[in-house]
Order: C-alpha cells, then structure tokens, then sequence
C-alpha cells in the first residue's frame, strides 16, 4: 500500500502551511493499524493538505493515495474517508483554484469506487455513493444497479439522493414512491432531494416526512448542516409550511420539534418571507410544553428580526419566567471577560429578553430590572446601546442603581460598561445618572466621557472628575461639553511621547475634532508623514490618523498628500481612511482620481473611495455600479445605500429596489445573532432610499 509515496518530491507542492514535506508522513499514519495513530493522520490530512475546504497543488498528488486508503479493507474509518472524497469534489464542500484539477483525478479513478457500493459496512456503502455521485453523471448507472439491490435504508438514503442528483426533476415519481413507501430516513432524504431539484413536495408524501424527520436526526454530506434545516430552507413556502404544519401535528418526542425550531431559524436566515409566513408555527412552539422545545424556538425567534414582534406576548412571558430557575455562574475566563463573573440570566428567558429589547418592545424593562436586582448578567445587557429604548424614568432609575451595585461590588469587566453605555443614547435624558457617571469614570473611562458629553451641559458638574481623569477621552468630553482643546491636545501630547502611534489612532482622530487647536502635535506627527506606507496596517491606520491632524490643524494638503497616495497605494483596509481624506483634501488631491478609481474595487475603500470622486467632481452617474455592488455585501452596506442618496444618484433606483424587494436575504455574515436584525434594517433603509430618489 502507498507504494511510490516516497519517489514523489512533496517540497514542490503547496499545502495549507507551505512546502507539504509533511504530506507522506500523514498519509503513512492515515493508513497506521493503530486506531489513534490513523486519526492523528486524518487530522493532519484535514488541516494541512484539505484545510477548512480548501484544496492545493498538494491536495491533488494526494487524490490516489486517498483513493487507496478508502478502497482497502482495515483501514481505519474508511466511510469518513469516502465522505471526503466526495467532499473534495463537491464545489459546496471545497474550494480553490486547484478544485478541478482535484475533481478530475478523482474522477479518473472512480472505478476503484463502484466495488465499496457492495461492501459489507452500510456506512462504507453510503459514503461510496456519495464520492460516486460527485465524479459525475456516468455513475448513474452504478448507482441504479445498486438501489435495485440494497435493503439497508441509510444506503438507500444515499443512493436516493445521488440518482436525484444526477436525474433532477426527471426522478419525480422515484421520490414520491420512496418518501411514502420506505422506512426512515428515505423519506428524510426524499425531502431533501424534492428540495434540491426545486420541486414542490407531493401532498400525500408529507406525512412521511415528517415522521422520519421526528423519528432520528439523520447527517449525510448532502446538507451542510442539517438535513431538516436545508430541506427546509431550500423548499418552496407552501412546501416548507406543509412540512412544520406536519411535524407539529405528528406528536412524537420533543426532539422533532426542537429540530423543527432549528430548521425554521436556518429558513428565517436565509429568507426574509419566511418569518411571517411561519409564524404561527413558531408560535406554537413558543407554547410548547417541553421546556427544550421553547428554548429552540426562543433562538428561532432571535433569528426571525422584526417580525418576531408577531411573538412579542409569549417571548415576554417567556422572558418574565428566569428567576424561577436558579442563575448559573460560569467561572472559566472567557465567559468571566464577558459576565465579570456575575450569574447569567436563565435561558430562555435571557434570548427572550434580547428579543424584546432589539424590537423595541417595553416589556424588556421589569425582567431587566428583576435580573439586575438578582445580581445577574443578560445577553441584553450589550445592546442598549444598538438598540436605544424609549426613555423610561424607571429604567434611567434602574441603570443608575445597577451602577451603583456593580461599583460596589468591583465587579470587573464588561457588566459596568455595558451599564454606563446604555446612557449614551438616552442623551440629556439621563442628566439624573452624573453621579452615578462620575464615580464609574475610573472603571469605564471611554464611556462614561462618552455618556456625559452626550447629557451636555447638564453633565458640568462632572468636568472637574473629566479634568481629573485627564485622558484623551475625557479631554474630548470636556471639549464637547465647554469648547476648551487644551486638555485633549495636552493629554495626546503626553500619550504620544509613552505609546506607539499606531496604538493611538482612535485618539488622534479625537483631536482631529479640534482642528487649529492641535497645532501642537504638528512637530510631533509630522515625521510620520514620510510619503511612503508603513509595513503593518494598524501603523498606516496610524499615519492617516496623523494626516488627518496635521490637515485639520494647518490645512497644509501638500503635507499629507503623499502619504496619503502611498496608503492609497497599499490597497488594503488603510486605504478606507485615506480615500475619505483624500475626499476632504478636494480639490487640492485631484491627483489622486486615478487611484480612487482603482479603489473602487476594494471592498474595505469602495465607499470612501467613490464618495472622494463625488468630492471630487466625478458624474455619480459613474459611481452606480460599485455603490450597488457594496449595498449588495454579504457583511452591509448601509453606508453605500445612504451615500447614493446623499449624491441624489436616481439611476440607482432599480438596483436598490431589487436588493429591497428580493427574499433572499442580502446581509449573510458578521455577528450569528445580529445578521437577520442587520438585513432587516438595511431593507429599511434600501426602502427609505428608493423613496427619497423617487
């Protein structure tokens, strides 16, 4: 076995680290008799030669190895090693430039594969349909002759989806006579198929269904995740309502039901139509009376966005419930750096509350207020400051005696900062909590400057603490509150000649705020300014920080400009902070078009970049295009949609309109549990759009 394995030179093929010298040893230990050994080598075949779906040179002088190992009786975990031929194949599984140089020799020894669908281990059978499937459509006759004779259902769960795969709508009628006449998880596996080919399921193949789905979570490498939440997903709406309707009304273990929640959070995530369309179904699973089933549906329900607020009377009830169960304290440092140590509020409720606080729903109050009285943590704690609520004298109350509570007990961390920032939004509002502000200013000193520049002149009586504390974020509190520089230029004086500049570069932007009045830095920030770009991005992040303020200071462009073209240059997130003060240099930076155009194609830079040629005389006819295409990133891009309105650019009008009204949702990525919320206020904001330049 693994002959030729050392007449290959393994140095000249990449792999995920570099050079893959290690390639040889990892696939001798691969095919190792000893159990631990062999998963030291798959391990070391999935980080370095497959790395998180990525294939390489390697990867492909790998592929008749791989081949060997999986088709040879006694070698370990033979069925994962045919999964991951299949993988490897599968453009939803791998990725890369070398993908079709890997599917090809794959293919290429794909006769070695048609003998595992005869093997004695069903689980070997089912893998080898898999990795048979993804070598292309010639294997559909071997994967027929197979399904004539296998009786094993997860085998036929296998080859049914690898025919579907192959045949597409043409295998309508096999769906429909499996997913009613066999045994699970066939008809599980029909579902999925019916819901790959777009095709609408059968009414009378429903019930079925359901059943296999209630009865055992079955995992194939046809669904990424799983097979009930990509069923469920992918399936038309009448569909996909039929499915939920049935797996509500078919009783059976509670563990259906909380699959059922998953899947109905995987649609609400990938479509905006789906949450209202299913909320009845979300609702009684809300009202469920297992309690695992209400905490699955509680985390669907932070991921249906606004139109959770269908559900607002039970999550409210829901998260009124949390102290009767005892809070659990989490001792390890990484939940400590969040909580400070503080007992989490009991779940579901505490989802439930961050569900009513990001709608906005008052009810968040009293449970809020209860938690906190109990000495407890909520995840809702982070986001009021995101998601202000309506003023309300009792909550100001209750944040200014969990203050109070947190200070005295020195709780460290995050709870006392997360407490302070949640004033910042109510502004002038919370001139009640100075105080309370002023004795937190040593553990919260960004935030509290922060809440006590957005109280105003109400919060005078903080300045002498601000002047004391005599940092760059008080000195800008104090600039805010009176019109006095001195101490934040005095305070960044200071901070230059003990940090690093590239570790000060929020703090320049601050004096920045202050213009003529940063004169004194000038001698300090001007040896930064040498035309060419740091090595490290935080140090150009920092240098752009320093033009800026040697700009705002002088209004000396031909001082900044040629660092600023050098940032430019480098192409990476730098270059954001340099489009937009190239922007704010027009028209002494014309120079710069050539690259502001060239900028547009950086994601990180595009908006600023395209809001500098605006700047800069440039038709924004011409800057459409590339604003549509950030509007449309799978992270945001709110900032696009309101500089498109800002220009007045009316040939957007359609793009927008079809990135409002598509039910695909546009936002994919970023924080789990903020994308949906995120993707909602962008439609919003898509919809405010259109009106504004209609």
């Amino acid at each position: 076995m693994l002959v030729g394995l050392d007449e290959i030179d393994w140095s000249a093929y990449e792999g995920a680290y570099g050079p893959a010298t290690e390639a040889p040893d990892i696939l001798r230990a691969m095919a190792d008799p000893d159990p631990e050994a062999a998963s030291e080598g798959r391990y070391g075949f999935y980080s370095s030669i497959w790395h998180q779906g990525s294939v390489y040179p390697v990867t492909v002088v790998a592929v008749p190895f791989l081949v060997e190992l999986a088709t040879t009786p006694g070698v370990h975990e033979r069925e994962d090693l045919l999964v991951t031929l299949g993988m490897l194949t599968d453009p939803e599984q791998s990725n890369g430039p070398d993908l079709p140089a890997v599917r090809d020799a794959i293919a290429a020894r794909s006769g070695a594969l048609v003998p595992q669908l005869a093997d004695a281990d069903p689980e070997v059978r089912a893998g080898a349909a898999y990795a048979l499937t993804r070598c292309g459509p010639y294997t559909l006759e071997a994967l027929r002759g197979r399904w004539a004779v296998e009786s094993e259902p997860v085998v036929r769960a296998a080859l049914l989806l690898g025919i579907a795969h192959h045949e597409g709508p043409a295998c309508a009628d096999l769906l429909c006579t499996a997913a009613t006449d066999e045994a699970a998880p066939v008809p599980a596996a029909a579902a999925l198929a019916y819901a790959k080919a777009g095709l609408a399921l059968p009414p009378q193949t429903v019930a079925a269904m359901a059943a296999a789905f209630a009865a055992e979570e079955w995992r194939t490498p046809w669904a990424g995740g799983g097979v009930l939440d990509e069923a469920l997903e992918r399936l038309d709406a009448e569909s996909a309502d039929a499915l939920a309707v049935a797996l509500l009304d078919g009783g059976g273990a509670p563990a259906g039901r909380v699959r059922l929640a998953g899947a109905l959070r995987s649609r609400f995530r990938a479509k905006r139509s789906a949450p209202s369309a299913l909320m009845p179904r979300l609702r009684a699973l809300l009202t469920d009376p297992d309690e695992k089933v209400v905490s699955a549906a509680v985390d669907a329900a932070l991921h249906a966005g606004t139109a959770a607020s269908a559900v607002a009377d039970e999550l409210a009830r829901i998260a009124a419930g949390g102290l009767a169960a005892v809070p659990e304290r989490t001792d390890d440092p990484f939940s400590r750096s969040t909580t400070g140590g503080l007992a989490v509020y009991p779940e579901p409720a505490n989802t439930a509350l961050t569900v009513l606080v990001r709608l906005g729903d008052r009810r968040w109050r009293e449970p809020m207020l209860a938690a906190w009285a109990a000495g407890c943590w909520t995840s809702a704690d982070r986001l009021l400051d995101d998601y202000v609520p309506q003023f309300d004298p009792v909550a100001l109350d209750g944040v200014r005696r969990r203050i109070t509570a947190l200070l005295g007990a020195r709780v460290p961390g995050n709870p006392i900062i997360e407490a302070v920032t949640s004033l910042v939004g109510w502004g002038p509002d919370a001139a009640p909590a100075v105080p309370e502000l002023i004795a937190a200013l040593p553990a919260a000193s960004a935030a509290a400057p922060l809440a006590l520049a957005a109280i105003g002149p109400a919060a005078h009586e903080a300045l002498p603490a601000l002047r004391r504390a005599g940092d760059t974020r008080a000195g800008h509190a104090v600039w805010r509150l009176t019109g006095d520089p001195g101490l934040l230029v005095t305070a960044a004086a200071e901070m230059l000649e003990r940090v690093p500049p590239h570790g000060m570069d929020y703090e320049l932007k601050l004096v920045a705020d202050t213009g003529p009045a940063a004169v004194p830095l000038v001698p300090r920030l001007r040896p930064m300014l040498t035309g060419t770009a740091e090595r490290t991005i935080p140090a150009r992040q920092a240098q752009m920080a320093a033009a800026r303020v040697v700009w705002a200071a002088t209004g000396d462009a031909a001082a900044v400009l040629p660092t600023v073209e050098a940032v430019l240059r480098a192409g990476d997130v730098s270059a954001r902070e340099a489009a937009h003060l190239a922007g704010d240099l027009a028209p002494a930076a014309a120079g710069l078009r050539p690259l502001l155009y060239e900028a547009l194609d950086n994601r990180w830079a595009r908006v600023d970049a395209a809001w500098a040629l605006w700047r800069h005389g440039v038709d924004p006819v011409e800057l459409v295009d590339p604003l549509l295409t950030d509007a449309a990133d799978p992270y945001g891009g709110s900032e696009a949609v309101a500089l498109l309105v800002e220009m007045g650019a009316t040939t957007a009008v359609p793009g927008l309109t079809e990135l409002a009204e598509r039910d695909e949702r546009v936002i994919l990525y970023g924080t789990w549990d903020d994308t949906v919320w995120e993707d909602d206020k962008l439609r919003r904001e898509l919809r405010a759009a259109v009106t504004a330049l209609n």
